[in-house]
């Protein structure tokens, strides 16, 4: 069985779909919109009643403000019990307390109104837990994916510059082998990759993890500076290679150049 992407046009590059369960990076450089993808992935499960959890370093809010600047009302989903967003803060170098969170709506508020973020877990990196960097970030997606009946996991990594290679890498594999493990989603991950860097991410490790990647680029075209997207991998699936131009835009959000 096939999980839509969120983009009908990628769907039609991976025969239809992510392999339902299946884990899926999303690659590329800041700009090229992996957590517009990510947010499609996200509200077009919501459409085909399949709730999804959204894990980000960003502020719930910001999340929420960034889906609505594009016309897309998460906001009610989550209110609804369809999404859930899971707030936690970057890994580091130097061991600190990470305070998770989900945001809900809010006890008896008004029909729209913010939702509340209540903390969910706090530990010190894992640490204390035993079970490697991720652990309490694990159990906050689970908590969530669990309170909702989740079928879709989107993970925008919590990766700040003061993480290192070594920490952050570790903090990614165990933040995507125990979503899988015991959530069993669809899975997307986003992978940064540095300006003019060699690999699908800085860290070198996403792709080693998962099942598919799409890969987001920037490229300049008749002086103009364009966004890529192309399937470079699908488990049991035929996929279309090719390089394809794409904006975005609000109300529709990723759509691939039919000229192209």
């Amino acid at each position: 069985m096939r999980t839509t992407i969120g983009v009908a046009e990628i769907d039609a590059l991976i025969e239809g779909g992510v392999p339902r369960g299946a884990s899926v990076l999303v690659a590329g450089e800041a700009g090229t919109g992996k957590s517009v993808l990510c947010l499609e992935f996200i509200l077009a499960g919501i459409r085909e009643g399949e709730p999804g959890v959204y894990v980000t370093a960003d502020e719930p809010g910001r999340v929420l403000e960034t889906a609505a600047s594009l016309g897309w009302d998460l906001r009610g989903a989550v209110e609804d019990g369809y999404a859930r967003i899971v707030q936690v803060l970057p890994p580091s170098a130097v061991p600190a307390a990470p305070v998770l969170a989900a945001a809900a709506p809010a006890a008896g508020g008004p029909p729209g109104g913010a939702p509340a973020v209540a903390p969910v877990a706090a530990a010190t990196n894992g640490a204390s837990m035993g079970s490697g960097p991720a652990a309490a970030t694990v159990a906050a997606v689970i908590e969530a994916a669990q309170e909702i009946q989740a079928e879709r996991v989107a993970i925008d990594p919590p990766l700040g510059p003061g993480a290192s290679g070594d920490v952050a890498a570790s903090f990614i594999a165990d933040l995507l082998r125990g979503v899988l493990e015991d959530t069993h989603c669809t899975t997307l991950i986003t992978g940064q990759r540095l300006h003019g860097g060699v690999g699908f991410t800085r860290l070198g490790i996403e792709e080693q993890l998962v099942d598919g990647i799409v890969d987001l680029s920037l490229t300049v075209r008749d002086g103009r500076r364009q966004r890529i997207v192309s399937v470079r991998a699908m488990h049991g699936t035929r996929v279309d290679l090719d390089d394809h131009v794409f904006s975005i835009s609000a109300g529709r959000g990723i759509v691939l150049d039919e000229r192209d």
